[in-house]
């Protein structure tokens, strides 16, 4: 069994460390793969299985339930209520209702409390941690409620191991929320950390997106060389597991990584994969962001039509509108765009847009893009002191919120203003500041190139240690080859041996199964099924008593197992009805009553307590007895009580003869008589038992006991009966009875 216990905690294992999608509803799996591509979509799947389906009252719950499995369409359990509730709120912010979002989380979380879905709770919890953040970019209050949610997890997870996965969970929020905070050191700990969990992961969905999310961490702090090789193993990853969402995400990322690199003609390649997926949904947000990049692309590439055509597509595509950041910005590339066309009109038209938009957004960066357009289209129009003012403005902005590309940019366009006006003095100390700002971001690509440097060294070395690692690669499968032959061979024979030792197997569990059914028919009473008390070893071998496959002939073969340590009580019990009732039934009824009466004794009988069939009207009874002075009485109005209760509607003899003694019967000397010699004593006292009852027509019982200074010497004669008689006479042996005359019980075992 303990191999059983092993395997069912690896599939515990692989259950709890597996994150692929747990929905049984295909409608979820489909609504929560669109929740980023199609939010609309995801949507009307969601709302749709919310109201096609009824939720299933508490009366109809049961542990099963609490899975998410539904094997009704007509119902949803609790559990998958809670998931469709958890992607409608996902598709409600993707779409820029927040308020929307978190009422549905606020009820999914009522619904986890009110059917007791513990897990569930904890990740509706992590939920909204993860949109309040992405909403209001709270760090202290997400960290706060993480710190809150970690002590549930602890709790729960004392009492129940399969917690560990929201573990992973918000372990990687907290790596996410430090990397936006700009805490590196912390995420970077962090995701080291989660990077050794993902060993034990079994979803390679989940091991994708990690590497994604770490590749973004990168390439936010502007690490671009570790970005890239997380974004690969990504790519890679995505293209053998056919995972076209994830695919598309990471050419996204890709792009970005090559267009901060200025590698644009890749950045398009990227784009491009990632456009073609995205285009095949309607109203996908991600295809408006990737449209926006790619003109962004082409703007630098000083490709200003086609940077038009696909601005204007961004325009044109819905879902933008509900994101004023995406509508502000594409608006002030349009902007760009046109002065460098030289359409000033145009220009200046979407331009004022955008900082009409920007009165009812607070977004610092657009603000001071807006303010450096306002600049370059004043200096183009040689409005010299509205340069100076706009480029001041975005100066202002850039300082506030530490963007020295936009810095750079200000200082350029300063010291064109004051050049126009002929302040050369002040326009070259704004090329100055220029110059070191622009020196700066060189130093820093600089930087970047020497660890791109180090790391093709590296790779150079690798791949010389490559080369001798090759020749021995074809060496080891030069001896792999000699060891598959040999394995082929040792397979066969090994088969052999298999199928050998099945067939002995075969053999010996029938001979076991014969031997079986041997001792069950010669330790068994032919007809009441009873153990039959067929002979007495005086010892039994060793071996046999070491035995547990024979414990069974233990108690057929020596009554009494550990001299030292039992305390027993032997009843010999005449049964007068099983001698008559074959004579007053006839063989095929007494045989039925006799097989019945065994059934029924067996019955009452419990464990360690032992019933022997001992003669055709002779049962042998035997019982533990802590206690030597405890009445007789007991045990013969228990065994009488069966009797009556056995078919009480047939007219059957109910008086029974008893004899009854203890082991050991000289409480001085253990072993000084052995089971044989305490039958007699017991057939002796049946016998008295038996010749009261003959005489009274009532059930009687003898019972013997040798007083506790009684000599072993005194029963030292080979012939017991003789020596029990002899004991009565001195008083060694009290005798004890249902019959009140004594001394017509003594003559009676006297005489017999």
């Amino acid at each position: 069994m303990r191999w059983k216990r092993w395997f069912s905690l690896a599939l515990f294992f692989f259950s709890v460390f597996s994150h692929a999608a747990p929905y049984s509803s295909p409608t979820l799996n489909e609504a929560e793969s669109l929740i980023e591509i199609s939010p609309q979509q995801a949507k009307e799947l969601t709302s749709e299985y919310l109201t096609a389906r009824k939720m299933a009252e508490k009366s109809e719950q049961n542990p099963s339930t609490v899975a998410r499995d539904e094997t009704d369409s007509r119902l949803r359990t609790p559990a998958s209520t809670v998931d469709a509730m958890k992607i409608l709120a996902q598709a409600e912010f993707n779409l820029g209702y927040p308020i929307a979002a978190f009422r549905l989380l606020d009820d999914a979380f009522n619904t986890t409390q009110e059917f007791n879905l513990p897990y569930l709770q904890l990740e509706i919890q992590l939920l909204q941690v993860r949109l309040r953040w992405q909403d209001n970019n709270d760090v202290n209050a997400a960290r706060e409620r993480l710190r809150e949610i970690t002590q549930q997890y602890e709790s729960l997870r004392s009492k129940e191991f399969p917690a560990r996965g929201i573990g992973y969970k918000i372990k990687l929020l907290r790596a996410e929320i430090a990397s936006k905070a700009d805490d590196v050191e912390l995420a970077n700990k962090l995701f080291i950390e989660l990077k050794e969990d993902l060993e034990f992961i079994q979803s390679e969905d989940t091991k994708i997106d990690f590497h994604i999310v770490v590749g973004s961490h990168y390439l936010e702090h502007e690490r671009y060389n570790l970005a890239l090789s997380e974004l690969l193993i990504a790519y890679w990853s995505s293209i053998e597991s056919n995972s076209s969402a994830r695919l598309a995400r990471t050419n996204t990322l890709l792009a970005q990584l090559f267009f901060e690199r200025r590698v644009l003609d890749k950045a398009l390649v990227h784009l491009s994969e990632a456009a073609d997926f995205y285009d095949n949904y309607e109203k996908s947000p991600k295809l408006a962001m990737v449209l926006k990049r790619m003109g962004d692309v082409y703007f630098d590439l000083g490709k200003y039509n086609l940077a038009l055509v696909n601005y204007f597509n961004v325009i044109d595509h819905e879902n933008n509108n509900n994101n004023i950041e995406s509508v502000i910005g594409t608006r002030l590339s349009l902007a760009a765009t046109y002065i460098h066309l030289y359409n000033y009109p145009l220009a200046e038209q979407y331009l004022q847009r955008a900082e009409d938009l920007l009165q009812y957004a607070d977004i610092p960066h657009l603000k001071g893009k807006a303010a450096l357009l306002n600049a370059s289209l004043a200096y183009h129009q040689h409005r010299s002191e509205q340069v100076i003012l706009n480029a001041q403005k975005a100066l202002a902005i850039s300082q506030s919120i530490g963007n020295q590309h936009i810095e750079q940019q200000a200082y350029s366009l300063l010291s064109q203003g004051y050049e126009q006006l002929g302040k050369h003095a002040l326009a070259l100390e704004a090329m100055k500041r220029s110059y070191v700002l622009e020196n700066l971001h060189q130093e820093k690509l600089n930087q970047i190139s020497e660890d791109a440097f180090r790391q093709q060294k590296e790779f150079v070395e690798q791949t010389l240690h490559l080369v001798g690692q090759e020749n021995e690669l074809k060496e080891t499968k030069r001896q792999y080859s000699k060891l598959q032959k040999l394995t082929f061979t040792l397979f066969i024979v090994a088969g052999a041996l298999f199928l050998l030792v099945l067939r002995r197997s075969y053999v010996i569990q029938t001979q076991n199964e014969e031997i079986e059914e041997l001792n069950t028919n010669l330790f068994t009473h032919s007809r009441s099924r009873l153990r039959n008390l067929r002979m007495l070893n005086a010892k039994l071998p060793k071996s046999l008593q070491r035995s547990s496959q024979n414990y069974e002939l233990w108690h057929v073969g020596e009554l009494i197992h550990e001299p030292l340590n039992d305390r027993l009580r032997f009843a010999m019990i005449d049964v007068p009805f099983l001698r008559n009732m074959y004579l007053q039934h006839g063989y095929t009824a007494g045989l039925e009553l006799e097989r019945a009466f065994g059934e029924y004794l067996k019955s009452k009988i419990d464990e360690p307590t032992r019933l022997y069939h001992f003669s055709d009207s002779n049962l042998l009874f035997i019982e533990p007895s802590t206690d030597r002075d405890s009445p007789p009485e007991e045990m013969f109005e228990k065994i009488q009580q069966w009797i009556r209760e056995f078919q009480p509607e047939r007219k059957i003899n109910r008086i029974i003869r008893m004899g009854i003694t203890d082991y050991p019967f000289l409480p001085r000397a253990y072993t000084a008589i052995n089971d044989k010699e305490l039958l007699d004593i017991l057939l002796m006292a049946t016998s008295a038992a038996r010749e009261l009852s003959m005489k009274e027509n009532c059930s009687h019982w003898v019972y013997l006991k040798a007083i506790d200074n009684a000599p072993a010497a005194s029963f030292a004669s080979n012939n017991m009966r003789k020596s029990c008689k002899h004991a009565i006479n001195q008083g060694l042996i009290k005798v004890h009875s249902s019959h009140n005359n004594e001394e017509n019980i003594k003559k009676i075992l006297k005489d017999g």
